[in-house]
């Protein structure tokens, strides 16, 4: 790749640009010199974003090639999309396709494509699984698969050679930010669980179980992690790699607790297990009511917080560690201290009426 490449101006293409990574990541674009961001997704934005944007299916192949010929000039693309599903076969083959789909007509036709970033995880090391090793390193080996990310990254890596454009894939776990809409989101579903427990005068009871409460967890925050895509598709040094982001430290949800039942203004609780699915089953109502109370913008809880996901984040009750030793010695800085990145999110849903105000 040719320094003018990255040197000169640059246009993004952010696929899945309306979930909680690729809407953070567009919209970060947006804020720096010489770049242009193009956002596809399946649906249309409810609300202005500020760039351009695109409804793209990215299971038609035919719509794909007609997206790339029409955005020859793109220089990078970042791969944000996923689709997920409990058949974990089907869903690698899902996520290949749509990969292949868009990829593949952008290869032949975008002569200035200069680098193409996708954004995997930790379930590389199987985090989804159960124990694993830690800290995770980047060549840890794999876990039996299915696993999406395998097949996608060994598909572009397979692509790559001969091309002027290079690749990376970025791994981060649990990423926080402040997107709505995408229910998956940690700071949602803290934040709506600990506003349900101040409305009803509870103490914030921890619903996973002790080991979880306990045991070591990380977090990336999403500015943190849209910083270190930027320089990973910019970076020469970076080129055909794989790096981990997470925040500077690691946190137990026994010390952040605490700071969170403080922050709700409520008494700290228990470690209660439950099953979020079955003990919030009846919050939309109260949501719904609450909404109207204090004039929220989101009234349909089930936009703001996904119980199921709570359920596996609660009851994960291993060490969940990545080593950022890599990422360190190929140059990144940044420094992200994870309880103040969550409660910080926290205090701007509650700026901005997704959450009710302190009582």
């Amino acid at each position: 790749m040719t320094d003018s490449i990255r040197l000169g101006p640059r246009k993004a293409l952010v696929a899945g640009s309306l979930g909680l990574v690729g809407g953070s990541f567009a919209r970060h674009l947006r804020s720096l010199d010489r770049w242009q961001v193009v956002g596809v997704s399946r649906s249309a934005p409810a609300t202005p974003i500020g760039y351009e944007h695109r409804c793209l299916d990215l299971l038609d192949a035919k719509a794909c090639r007609t997206a790339a010929a029409e955005l020859k000039d793109v220089t990078h693309i970042f791969f944000c999309a996923r689709f997920s599903d409990r058949d974990k076969a089907l869903e690698a083959r899902t996520n290949l396709a749509m990969l292949r789909n868009l990829l593949e007509p952008f290869d032949r036709v975008a002569a200035g494509l200069a680098h193409v970033c996708l954004v995997h995880g930790t379930k590389w090391y199987g985090s989804h699984i159960g124990p694993y090793r830690t800290p995770a390193k980047e060549d840890d080996p794999r876990h039996i698969p299915p696993n999406y990310y395998y097949d996608q990254h060994d598909y572009v890596a397979a692509l790559q050679p001969g091309r002027s454009w290079t690749w990376s894939t970025v791994r981060p776990h649990i990423v926080c930010g402040t997107t709505t809409g995408y229910p998956f989101n940690l700071i949602t579903l803290l934040g709506v669980y600990g506003s349900i427990c101040a409305e009803l005068g509870l103490p914030l009871d921890f619903p996973g179980d002790d080991c979880c409460f306990r045991s070591i967890s990380q977090a990336t925050d999403v500015d943190l992690l849209c910083r270190s895509m930027v320089w990973m598709a910019t970076t020469a040094e970076c080129a055909n790699q794989s790096f981990n982001i997470v925040n500077s430290d690691y946190f137990r949800w026994c010390n952040l607790w605490p700071r969170l039942a403080a922050f709700f203004g409520v008494p700290i609780g228990m470690v209660r297990p439950q099953k979020l699915t079955s003990s919030m089953s009846a919050a939309a109502d109260l949501w719904s009511a609450m909404s109207r109370q204090y004039g929220l913008t989101h009234p349909d809880v089930l936009s703001l917080a996904n119980w199921g996901f709570g359920d596996f984040l609660f009851s994960a009750d291993w060490d969940d560690m990545s080593s950022m030793a890599k990422a360190s010695r190929y140059g990144f800085s940044g420094a992200v201290e994870t309880e103040s990145s969550i409660l910080g999110a926290l205090g701007a849903l509650r700026e901005a009426k997704v959450i009710p105000p302190l009582k």
